[in-house]
């Protein structure tokens, strides 16, 4: 995303960075804030100055679809590992020998169990549904208000 600056910056004794000034708001809420700039290569014979996005929304709004993002991971590798520990507790129940324990016990505990783990299948699917749903909002975010932003215009 490119910002366009208002009138002349004011570079570094070796040019790597600059002070730049731009305009936000509307209206009676326009003002003019100072933002830093630092020189990077675009490509092989390219140079733009980057630097924090001066949307007051930018950096609030990507810390808070980032956490949203690692909390429903957290959740769906909370699910993933109860559905393998019901799955692992399934296959345990079935290799109990017959002779050791009553058949209308582990015919239940095996009803249970399957039970269980399909709802945590469900559980699972919804998981992801949700990581899927917090992605496409953080990756809307990074694309309507990036952190950084390329300065043009004046003598950039």
């Amino acid at each position: 995303m490119q910002v366009e600056i208002h009138g002349k910056p004011s570079f570094s004794k070796n040019g790597a960075r600059a002070q730049v000034i731009v305009l936000v708001g509307e209206g009676r809420n326009r003002r003019s804030i100072t933002k830093h700039a630092e020189r990077r290569a675009i490509g092989p014979t390219t140079v733009g100055y980057f630097g924090l996005n001066p949307d007051e929304r930018a950096i609030p709004l990507n810390e808070k679809y980032e956490a949203e993002l690692a909390e429903t991971k957290s959740d769906l590798t909370s699910a993933e590992a109860a559905l393998r520990i019901l799955q692992k507790k399934l296959e345990e129940v079935g290799d109990v020998d017959p002779s050791k324990v009553d058949e209308i016990n582990i015919a239940a505990a095996k009803a249970m169990l399957e039970g269980m783990i399909e709802t945590v299948k469900l559980e699972v699917y919804a998981a992801e549904f949700i990581v899927d749903d917090a992605k496409s909002k953080l990756d809307q975010v990074r694309q309507d208000l990036p952190l950084e932003v390329e300065f043009v215009g004046g003598d950039l």
